[in-house]
């Protein structure tokens, strides 16, 4: 999804861990979430079916509960979708300075996902792409295989030492190489 803002930015929605995106929770529907939570944890049952039953559920009510919430990185305008899915503009009193309001509580420390992935039937230049958070405009584009395969698992490596990484795969051709996640790791 695009917004086009006000301003004339564009909002872009195509990914997850956006720093300009959140999900709202009215201060009436909280405890419900809240409460929705302990009854998982305490009630769920023993085995893993039971409990990822009650996980999916957690997830169906947090996804009903919440509105989408976005913040123009050229302006700051915020962007609520109301009750019929539609968007509703908010804007600051003071000046933007240019800082989301939307970003991870844990700043810089958040964990975040590692995506990379390779296509030869890709018409253009850059036949792989890398995702992850800090690389600089252009750096996640790769016309060789080798060079991102070595930038993955430099970013694997090193994003797992600082705890910043939450899960992370490289598919080559729609195949998975590695796969990697936080819960199989502990």
């Amino acid at each position: 999804m695009k917004i086009r803002c006000e301003c004339g930015g564009i909002i872009v929605d195509q990914t997850d861990g956006l720093p300009y995106k959140g999900h709202l929770i009215s201060d009436q529907d909280w405890f419900d979430f809240l409460d929705a939570i302990d009854r998982a944890i305490e009630k769920s049952g023993p085995t893993d079916k039971d409990k990822e039953r009650a996980a999916m559920g957690i997830r169906r009510m947090a996804v009903h509960l919440t509105k989408l919430i976005y913040q123009c990185t050229s302006c700051g305008l915020l962007y609520v979708t109301n009750e019929e899915e539609e968007l509703e503009t908010f804007q600051k009193s003071e000046p933007f300075e240019g800082k989301s309001i939307l970003a991870s509580a844990h700043g810089g420390n958040w964990k975040q996902p590692l995506i990379g992935n390779w296509d030869d039937s890709r018409k253009g230049p850059f036949k792989g792409h890398l995702w992850c958070t800090g690389l600089e405009e252009g750096e996640g584009n790769f016309d060789s295989w080798e060079r991102l395969e070595e930038k993955y698992y430099d970013m694997l490596l090193d994003l797992k030492k600082r705890s910043l990484l939450r899960s992370a795969y490289l598919k080559k051709n729609n195949e998975i190489v590695h796969q990697w996640s936080m819960e199989n790791d502990a």
